[in-house]
């Protein structure tokens, strides 16, 4: 059988989750198995991660009073693995200017994204 695209998706994602719970934080997949995110163990913030033309694609999350100017979330890095120093990243101030704004907790991620992603915990 030929593996897809979204195959080796897949297996790469698999790999990055099983790094990420090695370095001692929880894990979520998207029911396709080609996106997630992670958080502390409190559920306190949350990085997205994704696989791109370049490799893996990590986004810092947050939610503001003024999402249309700000958006909700900033690109941290590609092909890192200090999964403890993206977590522990500010958004930039041209991301959420002088806007109310506060990390999306595991709680929030999961009332809006749960219904079309269908994450399950690793």
């Amino acid at each position: 059988m030929t593996k897809t695209r979204n195959d080796y998706n897949r297996e790469a994602t698999q790999e990055i989750a099983r790094d990420i719970l090695a370095a001692g934080f929880r894990v979520f997949l998207a029911e396709s198995g080609t996106y997630g995110f992670y958080t502390d163990q409190e559920g306190q913030k949350v990085i997205s991660f994704q696989l791109d033309l370049c490799g893996v694609k990590f986004s810092g999350n947050y939610k503001t009073d003024q999402p249309r100017q700000t958006g909700n979330g900033w690109g941290i890095a590609e092909n890192d693995t200090n999964y403890k120093s993206m977590i522990d990243a500010y958004p930039p101030h041209w991301a959420v200017g002088d806007s109310n704004w506060q990390y999306t907790t595991l709680e929030m991620h999961l009332s809006t994204y749960q219904s079309s992603s269908k994450y399950k915990e690793v």
